[in-house]
């Protein structure tokens, strides 16, 4: 009698849990724990040890193997930290991006999209301290000056870029040594951002330095975070499809940036703690990607981090990721974040004022963002990704430090015709898809 008992409960579990839906997904978009999460996440986790297993394996015998959670794209840092080929795929993509920030009131920012036919998505931003200017993919914010911003901003679609070259339209990206060194350098017109009307020819020559090791989001994030991540979609063989597809290689690393700034007259130089980051895969689609935000943070003990929160929902619709560099040098993968994204800004708006909390190796941080400067530019061909930039002030357990803040939104308004009518008639002619 006591087994018919057993039974008939064990049945009456086992149709329960059967039939129990999962909970419907926050803002139609973020994924919740269901049901099988508990074994989907032990199993994925199995998996990405046995990927690392096989990445540090591959690195003996230098046997290739497809790229992905768990393994590096290239075995050697000089075939990694190049301008990469790209694939026949129109939408292939190899790309940089430079930060740099002091207490001091400078910041700075450049970046670079390699695309096909030399076309590069780039923005430069600079800071001089009251005085601000924005350059082509290039952002730089001086003490004194202001925000400015190249003249394209908000578009972001320069012309031009020879083969294997980060840059066009006088913006130049250059890797000189792997994983150590690249120059930077800028020549051409700035606008005030709080008063367009207001243009400046610039000129900035600049060195990137780093002995820090580099963060390979590929092999170094906490596998807790991936884990947690997967485990919340669905899984089926086109969900599985997607993650390869999807897969792009991403890299970061801290340095130090020193550069001569020229703005009219006025010559600046100036030395900052600086971010880098390398992305590159057969396609990047920004109409994949729904949201994210990042967090670049450089404080005044020596503690630089970055914290993220991404939302793709082909393969992530949460995914934690960044790390921290201590005063010390040693570096510690984000463990994880309470940073919703759902709960920040979803409107298209985000937070100026703000806190969130974070683990990476033995310390929990409370992070208090407090937004000074920021700017919209664009992403794409058809302008899928809206991007904000924000030039943040932090204090992260006391400490004082400063920043980027990144928010991407994904952006459905198209790029507008008083745009795309300047562009050369051989784009034009493209299919962009």
């Amino acid at each position: 009698m006591l087994v018919i008992g057993f039974v008939v409960i064990a049945a009456i579990f086992v149709f329960i849990f059967y039939t129990k839906k999962d909970p419907a997904p926050i803002c139609g978009v973020y994924k919740q724990k269901g049901k099988w999460y508990p074994l989907k996440y032990i199993v994925f986790h199995a998996i990405l040890y046995l990927r690392k297993f096989q990445n540090s394996r591959r690195k003996k015998t230098s046997k290739k193997q497809q790229p992905g959670y768990g393994v590096q794209s290239h075995s050697s840092i000089s075939e990694m930290d190049v301008a990469q080929p790209l694939s026949s795929d129109m939408k292939a993509f190899d790309a940089v991006f430079f930060i740099a920030a002091n207490k001091e009131g400078y910041y700075f920012i450049a970046g670079t999209e390699r695309r096909q036919y030399g076309i590069i998505n780039g923005l430069c931003y600079l800071i001089v301290c009251k005085f601000i200017c924005l350059i082509i993919n290039f952002v730089c914010i001086v003490p004194g000056k202001g925000l400015m911003c190249n003249i394209k901003i908000p578009d972001t679609i320069l012309f031009g870029a020879e083969d294997d070259e980060f840059g066009a339209e006088g913006l130049s990206l250059k890797p000189l040594s792997a994983m150590k060194k690249w120059k930077i350098s800028y020549k051409g017109k700035m606008r005030l951002q709080s008063d367009p009307t207001q243009v400046f020819d610039v000129n900035i020559e600049a060195d990137w330095f780093s002995d820090l090791p580099f963060f390979n989001y590929d092999t170094d994030l906490h596998p807790s975070t991936v884990a947690r991540a997967i485990a919340k979609e669905t899984w089926t063989q086109e969900y599985f499809n997607s993650l390869k597809e999807a897969h792009q290689t991403h890299y970061e690393q801290m340095g130090v940036l020193t550069a001569n700034i020229q703005i009219n007259a006025d010559i600046f130089s100036v030395k900052m703690p600086s971010f880098r980051d390398h992305s590159y895969g057969n396609r990047r689609d920004w109409d994949l990607m729904h949201r994210y935000a990042f967090f670049m943070m450089f404080l005044e003990d020596g503690t630089k981090a970055t914290v993220g929160v991404i939302c793709q929902p082909c393969t992530c619709s949460r995914l934690e990721a960044g790390y921290v560099y201590t005063p010390s040098g040693k570096v510690y993968p984000l463990e994880w974040c309470d940073f919703e994204l759902h709960r920040h800004g979803e409107n298209g708006t985000p937070p100026i004022d703000h806190s969130f909390n974070f683990k990476a190796g033995p310390s929990t941080y409370h992070v208090q963002v407090n937004v000074e400067y920021q700017s919209v530019h664009y992403v794409g061909w058809k302008w899928e990704a809206r991007m904000v930039e924000r030039f943040v002030k932090y204090i992260v357990n006391g400490i004082p430090g400063q920043g980027v803040s990144e928010f991407h939104y994904h952006n459905n308004t198209g790029r507008p015709s008083s745009i795309s009518e300047k562009d050369p008639d051989w784009f034009k002619k493209l299919s962009l898809r």
